[in-house]
């Protein structure tokens, strides 16, 4: 099945963010079927679907398929430590201070505090914002101001996101303007006024514009042009950040970002010590492929070291202390021709990416006491 081009389509992406934010839904037909190729045929699998969903990582039917529980690799201990999304949305709340929610949510807060504390992050050229925020760069303050910002060819190169976006969804990196159309990153081109429209519709609260940043140079080579990203987790505790998992978001060229649900982008383990990644994946569930080379440059992600990873750790442990009421942080980081620079931080942040990348539950002994610190319940020893 040929994938649909690129459009800007507002009201569609307010749908996938919303679908991103729940549970997986899947074929379960069709996973169900896979299940039988592995011996469990009909309803013998309801048991353990129930037990899973009664235990502390509260799996869905279709969270059970998505991880490809049915797989003889996985024992009860391993299956009964993968997290689901209602799981996820209630550990997060007990161990993040509301309180703190806009200061990762609200990239414009986020940006400010990260500056104050001396802290790399992309710089803000422009803000497109019609309630009347202020920025230390350009101010766009209403559609017809923002037709005339994209109409100049002097403000491109420029990445464009939606000050309170999730999942890269409504990102726009935008390379030139040609006089007649914006032209994407990915070969797409689009009037001024579409754009224009998408941002208005789309962004109801602001637009950033921030440099368009570069790769690092192996990165360039192992995964292409378009802009990748580590996924870290790290845990706040009274003893300090710890870092407790990686992952590198790996994109294919004819995606606007790296993030995993868009088609064919993959998902590798990073090893905390050494910054050296594992075999990558891409898909869930009856669709996930392991990949030893990227599928476009050909060089080999299994085994490959990510440059420049000791300060990129360092950078987020950090970040992490600037943050002190979420207690649970997922930071997007992009090692650049520039160094390590930190992209988002995530109010808890996506646990599936780290389960997808390396293959097992998030819920071992060190998660657990995590949670136990927060106060949050869990129903039995981990």
């Amino acid at each position: 099945m040929t994938e649909a081009p690129f459009s800007l389509d507002a009201v569609g992406d307010r749908r996938r963010a919303d679908a991103l934010d729940a549970p997986p839904r899947i074929d379960l037909v069709a996973h169900i079927r896979a299940a039988g190729r592995h011996g469990h045929i009909g309803f013998a699998l309801g048991p353990e679907m129930w037990r899973l969903n009664r235990g502390n990582g509260k799996l869905t039917p279709a969270e059970y398929y998505y991880y490809r529980l049915y797989d003889e690799k996985y024992d009860a201990a391993e299956k009964s430590r993968f997290i689901g999304k209602h799981a996820q949305h209630a550990m997060h709340a007990a161990c993040n201070d509301p309180g703190w929610f806009a200061a990762a949510h609200d990239k414009l807060l986020f940006d400010a505090i990260l500056r104050g504390n001396d802290l790399p992050c992309p710089k803000i050229v422009a803000l497109y914002d019609t309630a009347g925020r202020k920025t230390a760069g350009r101010c766009v303050g209403d559609a017809a101001a923002l037709e005339g910002y994209l109409s100049d060819p002097a403000n491109f190169p420029v990445f464009a996101k939606p000050l309170d976006g999730m999942y890269s969804i409504g990102v726009l990196d935008m390379v030139e303007y040609d006089g007649a159309n914006v032209r994407l990153g990915i070969d797409a081109k689009f009037s001024v006024s579409n754009v224009v429209q998408y941002i208005s519709d789309f962004g109801r609260a602001g637009y950033l514009f921030q440099d368009r940043l570069r790769p690092h140079p192996d990165l360039v080579a192992a995964f292409g042009p378009t802009l990748s990203s580590v996924r870290v987790l790290i845990l706040l505790g009274p003893s300090g950040p710890i870092t407790k998992s990686a992952v590198s978001k790996i994109p294919l060229a004819r995606n606007m970002a790296d993030n995993f649900w868009r088609t064919g982008n993959m998902l590798a383990a990073v090893n905390l010590e050494s910054g050296v990644l594992g075999a990558a994946v891409s898909g869930v569930g009856e669709a996930r492929q392991a990949h030893q080379d990227h599928p476009e440059t050909g060089v080999r992600i299994e085994g490959l070291s990510l440059p420049q990873w000791l300060p990129t750790m360092e950078l987020c442990k950090a970040a992490a202390r600037a943050f002190p009421g979420i207690r649970t942080q997922s930071w997007d980081v992009a090692i650049t021709d520039q160094g390590p620079v930190l992209m988002e931080l995530n109010f808890g942040g996506d646990l599936n990416l780290h389960q997808i990348a390396h293959g097992k539950g998030m819920l071992d002994e060190i998660y657990a006491e995590h949670l136990r610190r927060c106060g949050y319940k869990l129903k039995s020893t981990v």
